[in-house]
């Protein structure tokens, strides 16, 4: 009898100790801890989101939180054919329309020219624009240069203020000679890529080499009507406004998504539609053959032998790599 009393005694001091370190082991001060740590996650209002969701990015984030794969590496030895293609990408047709979604979120503009804008004014130092005319790069355009085409030229002006007169400098959109596009003008972007033919892999790489918004500007030109007489014809000007190296801006569209009508959950960055090709677009110009660098509008007045010609060349493109793999 007195046995088992010890061994209940045992017992139950072994039950007492052990929700006794149960007890340390959940220290008051742990349980604040957790609870605070609870407190802290919230849902985002803008979209729904925890702020711990790898899908979330902070507003107002100036640093690239996604990093673009890297290209697969290609070895000038390896390399069997390149051609170099420009073509145009038209906003206004319905595959396209992402282009010139409006809308403002915690990433900044979602219309791609507007993002265009964002990006080399916030990085002057790494992103430069360059002339509308040089898409090799090389000359320079001080962004300056850019809102004079976008705002018009600085003019400075006498401001009688009652007391003294003042200068006073302003951009001026109606000065002679300055055609500033609108904001509805601007809806073509002009793409410079290569394909290139990798021969150990017996793959096809298209690559971008850099981007160029296009305005298409509305001017009123006299013409002579062939009886001696002269009329005004309304017309449509392609102004290029500027060019951007792809490379240089292709960590910023990495952290840009694209707006999706159907799903804002599935979204793709600004870098994966365009070096996957989700877009329609016309080829205005090859290097293939083209000894004057004539682009297709310069041959072809006729817009339907335009559209034939940039056929063929997208047809010959494919049929080089199909013949790859016939043997």
């Amino acid at each position: 009898m007195r046995i088992h009393i010890i061994h209940l005694k045992v017992f139950v001091l072994t039950i007492f100790t052990m929700i006794g370190m149960q007890s340390i082991a959940q220290s008051p001060s742990k349980v604040t801890e957790k609870l605070t740590r609870v407190k802290d996650v919230s849902l985002e209002e803008s979209n729904g989101f925890t702020q711990d969701s790898s899908f979330y990015l902070k507003p107002n984030n100036k640093e690239n939180n996604r990093i673009p794969p890297k290209y697969p590496e290609l070895r000038k030895e390896d390399v069997l054919f390149t051609e170099t293609i420009w073509e145009d990408i038209d906003g206004r047709q319905k595959k396209n329309r992402h282009f010139l979604y409006e809308s403002v979120d915690e990433t900044g503009e979602r219309n791609f020219f507007k993002i265009l804008t964002s990006i080399l004014e916030s990085d002057t130092t790494n992103v430069k624009a360059y002339a509308p005319n040089n898409d090799r790069f090389t000359t320079q355009f001080k962004m300056d240069s850019v809102l004079t085409l976008l705002l018009g030229p600085m003019v400075t002006k006498k401001l009688d203020k009652g007391d003294k007169i003042v200068d006073t400098s302003f951009r001026d959109p109606t000065y002679a000679g300055a055609d500033i596009p609108t904001d509805s003008s601007i809806y073509t972007f002009r793409i410079k890529a290569q394909y290139i033919f990798d021969n150990r892999t017996s793959r096809m790489h298209y690559r971008i080499l850099g981007i160029a918004p296009i305005a298409m500007i509305k001017k009123t030109v006299d013409i002579a009507d062939g009886s001696g007489g002269i009329r005004s014809v309304d017309s449509v000007i392609r102004k290029t406004l500027f060019w951007v190296s792809y490379p240089k801006i292709r960590t910023y569209l990495a952290n840009r998504d694209v707006y999706n009508p159907n799903n804002q959950k599935r979204m793709i960055s600004w870098s994966d539609l365009l070096e996957a090709r989700y877009f329609d677009s016309r080829i205005t110009k090859s290097s293939y053959g083209n000894f004057n660098d004539r682009d297709l509008f310069d041959l072809f007045k006729d817009p339907k032998k335009r559209l034939e010609a940039a056929e063929k060349i997208k047809q010959r493109i494919d049929d080089f790599d199909q013949d790859r793999w016939v043997y």
